[in-house]
């Protein structure tokens, strides 16, 4: 069950406005959803990029990790909630211009509060007893664009420790945004049929 990324209780979630990511769920992680939202109201969702935070990165070379995860991350949850089927329109942020109109829309932004490759020798070596591991994290807001309120947060964290040979850190993080993508539109799908964060 710990080949390959799998999901971890976040850490230290940050939440918006007065909304804070307190409610377990199996898929999307810790979520707060604000009275009275309803996800099936809303037909376009505009998807901005996440930009990395983690203290950890320092240097260069975690600066280019951290530049494309963030792309990475963006491009997948829009992938993830076109195929979802909820919205009429998902728009990419960097890619497409767009401007609020009369219809409902949500905008999804947020932060990666954790972002680290890890060790992929200690991994190898030692990734059954947890050492060496990966770990990426997600803070997610969604923003009525209209009333420019938070109307729900999520925080959603991945660890990787096992992989063939340790398995490859740039691997083992964008299973972990690909799977956070996946979550994410799984969950909204669920919400959207009425089942509560479970």
């Amino acid at each position: 069950g710990c080949f390959g990324a799998y999901q971890v209780t976040a850490d230290n979630p940050v939440g918006a406005g007065a909304l804070r990511p307190t409610v377990a769920d199996k898929d999307a992680g810790l979520v707060g959803i604000a009275g009275g939202f309803d996800v099936k109201a809303y037909k376009v969702v505009v998807v901005d990029q996440f930009p990395v935070t983690d203290p950890e990165v320092k240097d260069e070379g975690d600066r280019r990790l951290a530049a494309s995860m963030s792309a990475f991350f963006q491009s997948e949850l829009v992938r993830r909630l076109r195929e979802s089927g909820l919205f009429v329109r998902v728009v990419n942020l960097t890619e497409t211009e767009w401007r609020p109109g009369a219809e409902p829309a949500l905008r999804l932004e947020g932060k990666i509060t954790r972002l680290g490759e890890g060790s992929q020798a200690l991994r190898a070596m030692f990734g059954l007893y947890g050492a060496g591991k990966a770990r990426a994290q997600a803070d997610m807001t969604f923003v009525d664009v209209k009333t420019v309120q938070p109307v729900m947060v999520i925080a959603d964290r991945r660890v990787a420790q096992m992989g063939f040979f340790g398995g490859d850190s740039k691997d083992h993080l964008k299973e972990s945004f690909d799977d956070m993508a996946r979550d994410l539109a799984r969950f909204l799908v669920r919400l959207s049929k009425g089942e509560a964060p479970k």
